[in-house]
């Protein structure tokens, strides 16, 4: 009588992947390196994970959960990341500069830049109400005929508004849990560039130091939050903030290495 209640793990759950990769890749010559990769895959199952549950996500049917086949929690549509290693050249024995003295070069030589750039489509998430007429394990809105729920409203995709939220219907259908499908929209995706300037000096034959400029987000691009997804609330496809931690960071270090 103590116990408030109990939560379950069952292995009852199916899913599958395809995908497709590409990857050029330069390897370290003449002071520069860099490799593009992108991914274009979907990833559809029939419930979420204990690690990654999906907003909204629940059983259209209880005693059919196959009817929960859909878009997976970590559905990452596209998915494309470029890095690149750069020793600048400048200073002692390189392209630019390379006879100044061995003060000046204290300075100017030495530095390798370094970047990586993302861009990533954002994972999915499900519409839900509580306008359901009936017992239902959970409540969906009612998609009206000739609708996409995903798509841009007019005037294009803004955090006051993310999709389209005239699609659907406040109150399902008498009897009924909603007609819209589980995962049927898609939260923003993340554009990020991260840039470093590392230094390097030789102290001795066996220890040298580094300093290390690093900037995370340094264009301080918005990484937008996902949208409200509850008809009943008042920021229905409204974006309210951003990502935990993507704002841009900088930061010093000097680093010792023997």
């Amino acid at each position: 009588p103590n116990i408030g209640n109990i939560q379950g793990t069952a292995s009852f759950g199916y899913g599958n992947y395809h995908g497709m990769t590409a990857k050029l890749e330069k390897r370290y010559n003449s002071g520069l390196s860099y490799m593009m990769a992108y991914t274009f895959g979907h990833v559809l199952a029939t419930s979420g994970t204990t690690l990654s549950g999906s907003s909204g996500f629940g059983n259209k049917n209880p005693r059919n959960l196959s009817l929960n086949y859909s878009s997976a929690a970590w559905d990452i549509r596209h998915s494309f990341v470029s890095n690149f290693l750069y020793d600048l050249p400048f200073g002692r024995g390189k392209k630019f500069l390379g006879n100044v003295n061995r003060a000046a070069d204290v300075l100017i030589g030495g530095w390798q830049m370094n970047g990586i750039l993302t861009f990533r489509t954002g994972p999915p998430f499900t519409l839900r109400t509580d306008r359901c007429i009936g017992s239902f394990d959970s409540c969906f809105p009612d998609l009206l005929a000739g609708k996409n729920p995903n798509a841009a409203p007019a005037g294009g995709r803004r955090p006051e508004q993310w999709f389209d939220t005239s699609a659907v219907l406040l109150q399902p259908t008498p009897g009924t849990n909603g007609n819209l499908g589980l995962q049927t929209n898609y939260a923003p995706g993340q554009r990020n560039v991260d840039v470093s300037l590392f230094k390097a000096f030789h102290l001795t034959e066996r220890l040298s130091s580094q300093f290390r400029a690093e900037a995370f987000n340094i264009a301080n691009t918005p990484q937008w939050s996902q949208p409200g997804n509850n008809l009943q609330n008042s920021d229905f496809g409204r974006i309210n903030g951003t990502q935990a931690g993507s704002e841009r960071r900088l930061q010093l270090a000097l680093r010792i290495m023997f």
